[in-house]
């Protein structure tokens, strides 16, 4: 039986090239709204792990869904290569490494789980056999996933089980429940009007969707849920009254059911200034991630094989939103958060915490190795 402390070794010996891989992945920027780049990752992609996966299938035109496999695999790896990070973010954020942190756009989210992954494979088969397995790849991860999720659903058809590679919680913790997360778009129209001549001509569309925004707050508080105003808009001039304004918010949520009621409540919202009109619609939806008994029998078994190698795999829930939680609705046992840890996601500050890829690196090649007996 292949002992942690050989994979270690081969960790150690290629530490100059699990860092050169990882630079390379990130200096060439993804954001999600740039196709063209995010596509020149995904084939980046594709001749890096076609040693180890060679069948490559890619469902999609400027929304595409890669996925590498082997053999019939009924075990999936799921990573996305888009990023929230503008182009020309390596400007504020270069690729660097300072007292164990590794800095740059997208190193963390996810960046890094994908390098692990790879560098897991090669070490798996330099000491023992690959197990049938694939590695779904989204590309528009980051923006909920609305244009890629039929495609997605369609190549992860026949799975048993789903290991995410979205970054680990503080001490390498893995994600077993997640909220949802529903974007939302909020707009108003009013009528425009002069200020100060014809005021009362005028029906103010930012006043409106103020109110409309407040009021849908204390709705999501009385359900349990938080909410981010994170864009708004209206109005052309101090002088006049707007007659259009608009919201984005961002929601998140632990019970099933809360979108449904959520579009209930849209359905009946009607304007509160009259003559204002107000619509309400959904620009992404994630459902939550919540444990079913396939996957607590997945991580029993999981957290007993890596206590005998000395390691001790933890859960939590998280805040954020992901792909495996599609994943687990459509019927795998999946757990997320197999990737490095570190702090400043969607943030000029992001990092990952060099240490903690070189685990990662260790731990997913225990799992290839054992892939048969742990997700049989």
């Amino acid at each position: 039986m292949v002992q942690r402390e050989g994979i270690e070794a081969l960790v150690r010996e290629n530490q100059e090239e699990i860092l050169s891989l990882l630079r390379d992945f990130v200096e060439l920027e993804s954001p999600t709204e740039d196709r063209e780049a995010v596509h020149a990752l995904g084939e980046m992609a594709a001749e890096l792990f076609y040693p180890f996966l060679p069948q490559k299938k890619v469902l999609g035109e400027e929304y595409r869904v890669y996925r590498f496999s082997r053999q019939e695999p009924r075990v999936v790896f799921l990573g996305h290569l888009d990023t929230v990070h503008p182009r020309g973010s390596l400007k504020r954020n270069p690729f660097r490494v300072e007292e164990g942190k590794v800095y740059g756009p997208g190193v963390l989210d996810m960046k890094g789980g994908i390098v692990a992954l790879y560098f897991a494979l090669r070490f798996a088969e330099a000491l023992g056999d690959l197990p049938p397995l694939a590695l779904i790849l989204n590309t528009e991860e980051e923006r909920g996933s609305a244009h890629t999720l039929d495609n997605m659903r369609r190549l992860a058809n026949g799975f048993k089980y789903c290991f995410g590679l979205e970054p680990s919680s503080p001490g390498g913790k893995l994600k077993t429940s997640r909220k949802g997360v529903i974007t939302l778009k909020i707009e108003t129209r009013g009528r425009k009007a002069h200020a100060g001549l014809a005021p009362e001509k005028g029906i103010n569309a930012i006043d409106e969707l103020i109110g409309q925004l407040h009021q849908l707050r204390e709705w999501v508080k009385v359900n349990e849920g938080s909410f981010n105003i994170g864009i708004i808009g209206g109005g052309e001039k101090p002088n006049v009254i707007p007659g259009e304004a608009f919201a984005v918010v961002d929601i998140r949520f632990k019970d099933e059911g809360f979108g449904e009621k959520l579009q209930t409540y849209m359905g009946e919202v009607g304007p509160l200034k009259k003559g204002a009109l107000v619509r309400m619609g959904f620009n992404s939806f994630v459902p939550p991630l919540q444990p079913n008994i396939a996957q607590r029998r997945l991580y029993a078994r999981l957290r007993e094989f890596f206590r005998s190698h000395g390691i001790e795999l933890e859960e939590t829930s998280s805040p954020g939103g992901a792909d495996a939680s599609w994943f687990s609705r459509w019927g795998m046992a999946a757990i997320d958060g197999w990737g490095p840890e570190g702090e400043g996601a969607h943030s000029d500050d992001e990092f990952l915490n060099l240490a903690s890829l070189h685990q990662r690196i260790v731990i997913l090649t225990l799992l290839l190795l054992n892939l048969k007996t742990l997700a049989p």
